[in-house]
């Protein structure tokens, strides 16, 4: 089976450059009188691309079209532009878990305000994946939702340059252009 059959790989079109044919395509013809809709864009990507990519397509049909669209998204993050953007309206399309099951029922409604959770996962699990798999998603899933890759990167980062920096003899020092020349071999050293 073929995820992503609108490609042409024998042409050199993969998925992913089919979505951005058919986004920059929609982004050159659309006027105000146009309707978009849009499902799930920036997926072929990774997670911080597709984010970057689908804020700023939105934000460009808002501020640029003016246009009714509907985009329909897996960023959550990308519900904020409501906050941004005053002709922004979130809507969701509503599901219902059974307390202490797994069971889900898609309603197929439309409400109000973001969808506040993901349900790929129940799916998975609808769908008779593995329960080793099921469980490994899970926490993978909880992993990534408590994890902060920048400002953590940048902690550690933090830590060792003031590791580093406390390190430098500076009272042993006697000449300005010593201290000089150890502060700037740190700035090397770390990319500063």
């Amino acid at each position: 089976a073929r995820v992503g059959a609108g490609d042409a790989q024998q042409r050199g079109i993969s998925t992913f450059m089919a979505e951005m044919l058919e986004a920059s395509s929609i982004l050159q013809s659309a006027t105000k009188r146009s309707l978009i809709i849009i499902d799930e864009l920036g997926r072929g990507t990774s997670t911080f691309d597709g984010f970057g990519l689908a804020w700023s397509i939105s934000e460009y049909i808002v501020r640029q079209l003016g246009c009714i669209t509907v985009f329909a998204t897996h960023f959550h993050e990308l519900t904020a532009l409501e906050e941004q953007e005053e002709c922004v309206t979130n809507c969701h399309v509503s599901a219902h878990k059974m307390p202490g099951s797994s069971e889900l029922t898609f309603l197929y409604e439309v409400k109000p305000g973001p969808c506040l959770e993901s349900f790929g996962i129940q799916v998975a699990e609808m769908a008779n994946c593995p329960q080793s798999m099921i469980a490994e998603a899970k926490r993978k899933a909880k992993e990534l939702e408590c994890f902060d890759y920048k400002n953590k990167k940048q902690r550690k980062l933090k830590g060792n340059v003031v590791q580093s920096f406390m390190k430098i003899p500076i009272r042993s020092m006697v000449t300005p252009d010593e201290k000089l020349s150890s502060a700037r071999s740190l700035v090397e050293k770390f990319g500063l």
